[in-house]
């Protein structure tokens, strides 16, 4: 067993009497390179660990024994990467591995996972799982099954932390979707969406000042992934929404404000029950392809008409010359504001470009079937749009 590198991703494996899994605990993965061989199994990504933020993590296990490597395979989601290793049949009938390893050394970033450790299709017959831990487990792997908490937590409850997200995504859910509902009527019932924005004003305000969370979620262990990426997120979306069209009376009523927040409801409305759904370790294919599929020209889209917006406010704000700072002052200091939002126009394709879906993502995206977007999953960063 060796690994050219010192960071090694958490590993948590269990088994079968057919096959091994291995959840590795990475998120935003990029660039990953498995290598599964028959004695042995190689890993390389970049991702998010904990509090470590991106780095290069690898690993090479030598295991226990042989395994399939053509009927092995691995999928890499928002959460993590799940392996799963297809054992070969030997002369032993439990056909069940002691440990991982083929070396007995211990690895601290390596752990059973009891809670995928089954042996039976029939969940009645306890006395021979009891038997078979009994037979090839050894005392360590006991005291860390007494120790493991998801052991000690009740089945059908689920814990604090789980209890909060669930409602977080299921109200901004719930809030998102009665903005587009309440859009889509008025486009409806008037024929336009002329001071469509005033119908919606509240709601969506409230909605993007609570995506403040989403940068504090994964600050106090909430959550796994970068904060860096929601934060930004939030101050440009809020920049729009509180700065450029709020004090902008005659924006307000244009047409391509509710155009705008029509593309935002509509992201949200599969990104939050997509997060949902993951925190009950569920997988819903349309909603997941949705998610992924819709990303594509809604981030583009949505951006275009942003910089639309701040380039059709510009003689506003140079006429009533808000948020600008002239001298002489007592700070000695001048800002132009319609100077920073037009760098920001310059700027803005370039950012748009560095978390746009990448030509691969979207030979992915249309290449594989309807519900396929693993592989998009380890080439895209969990942004907004």
């Amino acid at each position: 067993m060796a690994s050219s590198i010192d960071l090694h991703p958490p590993i948590h494996w269990g088994q079968t009497s057919s096959t091994v899994s291995l959840r590795i605990g990475l998120t935003d993965v990029k660039y990953p390179k498995v290598e599964i061989n028959q004695d042995s199994i190689k890993f390389q990504a970049t991702g998010c660990s904990g509090s470590r933020g991106e780095q290069l993590y690898s690993f090479e296990i030598e295991l226990y024994e042989k395994v399939d490597a053509k009927a092995s395979s691995y999928k890499i989601n928002d959460r993590e990467i799940s392996v799963s290793l297809q054992k070969k049949k030997n002369d032993n009938n439990s056909n069940v591995w002691p440990r991982l390893t083929k070396a007995s050394a211990k690895l601290p970033w390596l752990k059973a996972d009891f809670d995928r450790m089954t042996f039976s299709e029939d969940d009645s017959d306890n006395e021979q799982k009891k038997s078979m831990f009994n037979k090839n487990f050894n005392e360590d792997m006991y005291k860390s099954l007494r120790q493991d908490p998801r052991k000690a937590r009740t089945k059908g409850f689920l814990d604090h932390r789980t209890n909060w997200l669930l409602f977080y995504n299921l109200f901004q859910f719930i809030a998102y979707f009665w903005v587009f509902t309440r859009l889509t009527m008025h486009l409806i019932t008037r024929g336009n969406l002329k001071n469509g924005y005033k119908v919606v004003e509240n709601p969506i305000k409230l909605c993007q000042t609570l995506a403040i969370l989403e940068t504090i979620h994964p600050l106090i262990g909430f959550t796994k992934g970068d904060y860096l990426v929601p934060f930004f997120q939030f101050l440009f979306r809020n920049l729009i929404l509180f700065v450029v069209i709020n004090f902008n009376r005659q924006i307000q009523t244009s047409p391509i404000v509710p155009c705008l927040l029509f593309v935002w409801s509509f992201v949200e409305m599969f990104r939050y029950p997509y997060y949902g759904i993951r925190l009950l370790n569920k997988e819903n294919r349309a909603i997941t392809w949705f998610r992924y599929t819709f990303w594509i020209v809604l981030y583009p889209l949505g951006a275009f008409i942003e910089g639309l917006i701040i380039y059709k406010s510009l003689d506003h704000y140079r006429s009533q010359g808000y948020f600008s700072i002239t001298l002489p002052n007592r700070a000695n200091f001048a800002f132009n504001f319609v100077l920073f939002l037009q760098i920001y126009l310059v700027l803005m394709p370039f950012g748009s470009l560095k978390q746009s879906p990448k030509p691969i993502a979207l030979l992915v995206y249309f290449r594989s079937s309807p519900y396929d977007a693993t592989h998009v999953e380890s080439t895209q960063k969990d942004i907004a749009y």
